[in-house]
């Protein structure tokens, strides 16, 4: 049914959206560059920082400025370059606190991060599936975390959270969105340690036992022995090994991030927020997730990947004796320091595994912090830029695996540089898989965590319940006509063929849906025309049985040119019979001179791909100054009012450009006329477009709120982008 937004309310909307361009500049972009770490037989890479004693970035070195070794010999750099990741946001805005909201507002929308566009990716790891993780550990992991989306992230950013209980399975999201990031944030939580690591309290040690009893017998009290030392070494070494395959776990889990950060250009960034990764037992002795630790070194470092390590204890002291230990000094006079020692050792081996990976791919090992987001925002403000400097390696280098190490030297010795340790001697064309083709080609695409630019794909995903009330994703997708190719055809017909594979994840990196399909199509020239001038819109539903977050995800390959395009997005399916107030299935679209607009409908197979009309469908979103334009949406599960027995729901509307508020709305009651399913309500609401409006991204945010007694105000929100393109 429709709804109308005043027109007073519209034009202080308007004035606002554009009247204020001035707030609406985008960042500086990332200047593209090839690998950060190349390693061949023929030539060396790797990327260098430098900064000074405040842990500022000094960019203005030049190739004599530094020395480079390979297994302490000196080498002649062949290769000198500095890459400039800065821009003005990088350097003003890094925690820099956003003004307060209120309890429940929503956060804005993120600005449009295009394919291949992205700023700094940061791939986050919880390393929540330790056999010593803490309670304490865990929550100020999670408290870290929602104040670095909150106030430290950029909008360019691509962040995944992942959480090393999942194990390969966790979830893998990039995405510069902060509600799905919370949302992500909000689930890590301690539990109890699993996998034979025994019982935990989710303190940073175990209690202290007394290892005597006292026994009863007629000659009096004997003082009796619980575990002798063969049986005390026999347990710790069993304890050491479940510790050992948690700590090689952990890592398969980086392995698998890192596999993923592999496929994206450009150098990023890990965060690993772990109790410890011990590479030791308690007899000093070297196990095997040594090994493991050195295969992931090797991994990050030739995946241009920098990974920070953060010790979740804190500034705890490890010796403490607790109100928790039970020690008798008469059994043993040093009983005390024995325990306290214990705990030393325990903490020192549990940081070498923190300290060896960090130091060993570049980046900085911190403990002794309660508040994480501190060292983070250190992170992030001296990752502005890096140097590159190549060598051409001798003969000997890939003879055999052997780690190659690398040193690097600045020569003003008041600066400090971090660089990466080496390498296994095993050039890249080897250690990294072979590029796959076929269908394989398409499947990698859907693997891969960030979507893949080439053929330009623009995805539009949300919630959708048919009056029976079956969930479903209903997704439209938009190739850009310039990326297809068309062959010839003896009737002179022009052929286009595009292949298309769609999946549906859960939480768990499950597959619950997917689809592929071929589609050959042949148009004549003028038509073939059309669509290189105006695209193809792809459409798609795809039914989903249990509540929860999905991630969906699509590629497309041109089958004439072989170029593929992929784009991903978060979908969140909502339990109507037990949740509140929600909206989806926000659309905006273009609307003809008597009012009338198109409006999303199930597709088939058959009718999956169209020829749009315009630009201005709701699968392309753009638009021409002056434009009108309608958004319309539905409101499930609106509270009945006691007194007028229908739902009293107040909307607004905020507008955004570039990721910035430009103008926000005041709230206006919405007229339920007509509404003929009250559990349901679809509405819409015309707006007209300045004749004067900058091109760029925008973005329309609507925020709901039941204002019908016993729903407690209620709010739910659900943004849309759209661009405004000149005439």
């Amino acid at each position: 049914m429709k709804s109308y937004i005043p027109t007073s309310c519209l034009s202080f909307l308007l004035a606002f959206l554009f009247a204020a361009t001035a707030f609406g500049q985008s960042p500086t972009p990332t200047p593209d560059s090839d690998d950060v770490v190349k390693i061949t037989t023929k030539l060396v890479q790797v990327d260098v920082v430098v900064t000074d004693k405040k842990g500022a970035q000094v960019r203005d070195l030049t190739a004599a400025d530094f020395e480079l070794l390979q297994d302490g010999k000196a080498q002649k750099i062949m290769g000198f370059s500095y890459v400039n990741v800065d821009s003005a946001a990088v350097t003003t805005a890094i925690v820099s606190k956003p003004p307060p909201t209120a309890k429940g507002v929503p956060l804005p929308p993120p600005a449009l991060v295009k394919a291949g566009n992205y700023g700094r990716i940061i791939a986050i790891v919880v390393d929540d599936g330790a056999c010593g993780a803490s309670l304490w550990g865990i929550n100020s992991s999670r408290d870290a975390l929602v104040k670095f989306v909150r106030e430290q992230m950029l909008p360019t950013d691509m962040v995944a959270i992942y959480r090393t209980r999942a194990g390969s399975s966790t979830y893998q999201q990039y995405t510069s969105d902060k509600n799905v990031l919370l949302a992500a944030a909000s689930k890590i939580r301690w539990y109890p340690a699993q996998g034979g690591c025994g019982a935990s309290d989710g303190s940073f040690t175990e209690a202290a036992r007394t290892n005597t009893f006292q026994k009863i017998t007629p000659g009096g009290n004997e003082t009796k022995v619980i575990e002798t030392e063969e049986e005390k070494k026999s347990r710790q070494y069993r304890e050491d090994s479940i510790t050992n395959n948690q700590v090689v776990g952990t890592l398969g889990v980086i392995r698998y991030v890192l596999r993923g950060l592999d496929q994206s250009p450009g150098r990023k960034m890990m965060f690993l927020l772990s109790d410890g990764l011990a590479f030791r037992n308690r007899q000093n002795e070297t196990l095997s997730s040594k090994a493991a630790l050195r295969e992931v070194t090797d991994a990050a470092n030739r995946a241009g990947v920098v990974v920070s390590t953060f010790d979740l204890r804190g500034a705890n002291v490890p010796g403490m004796i607790e109100s928790k230990d039970e020690i008798l000094v008469q059994d043993d006079f040093n009983a005390t320091k024995a325990v306290s020692d214990g705990r030393i050792a325990d903490a020192r081996r549990a940081q070498d595994g923190l300290a060896v990976l960090a130091y060993e791919t570049g980046g900085e090992f911190y403990q002794g912090s309660d508040r994480l987001e501190n060292p983070m925002g250190e992170i992030l403000r001296r990752e502005t830029g890096y140097y590159l400097l190549a060598y051409e390696p001798n003969d000997e280098t890939f003879k055999g695996k052997k780690f190659t190490s690398i040193e690097v030297k600045v020569k003003p010795p008041e600066l400090k540089v971090a660089y990466r340790s080496g390498f296994t001697g095993v050039p890249d064309e080897t250690a990294k898989p072979k590029r796959r083709t076929g269908d394989s080609e398409l499947y990698e695409a859907i693997a891969a965590p960030l979507p893949r630019p080439g053929l330009a794909v623009r995805l539009s995903a949300y919630f959708a319940n048919t009056l029976y009330g079956s969930d479903m994703v209903r997704s439209t997708f938009h190739v850009d006509g310039a990326d297809i190719t068309f062959a010839d055809e003896a009737n002179g017909l022009k052929k286009a063929v595009l292949d298309v594979v769609a999946v549906t994840m859960n939480e768990k990196n499950e597959v619950v849906d997917e689809f592929t399909r071929t589609h050959t199509v042949k148009f004549d020239a003028n038509t073939a025309r059309l669509i290189n001038e105006r695209g193809l819109v792809y459409a798609a539903d795809v039914p989903v049985k249990k509540p929860g977050t999905y991630t969906f995800r699509v590629a497309i390959r041109d089958g004439n040119s072989k170029t593929l395009g992929s784009a991903s997005q978060v979908v969140t399916i909502p339990d109507l019979k037990k949740s509140g107030l929600y909206l989806s299935g926000l659309t905006i679209t273009n609307v003809d001179s008597t009012g009338k607009f198109d409006t999303p409908t199930a597709p088939t197979a058959e009718t999956a791909i169209s020829l749009p009309i315009s630009p201005a469908v709701p699968a392309i979103r753009k638009f021409s100054p002056g434009s009108i334009v309608a958004y319309l949406y539905t409101i499930y599960n609106a509270k009945l009012d006691r007194a007028s027995g229908k739902p009293r729901l107040s909307v607004k509307a905020n507008l955004y450009q570039s990721g910035k508020l430009i103008a926000e709305g005041p709230p206006q009651e919405i007229d339920l006329k007509d509404q003929k399913d009250l559990t349901r309500i679809e509405t819409f609401a015309y707006m007209q477009l300045s004749k004067t409006a900058d091109p760029g991204d925008y973005a329309i945010q609507i925020i709901v709120t039941d204002l019908g007694e016993g729903a407690k105000n209620a709010v739910s929100s659900q943004w849309i982008d759209f661009e405004i393109v000149g005439q």
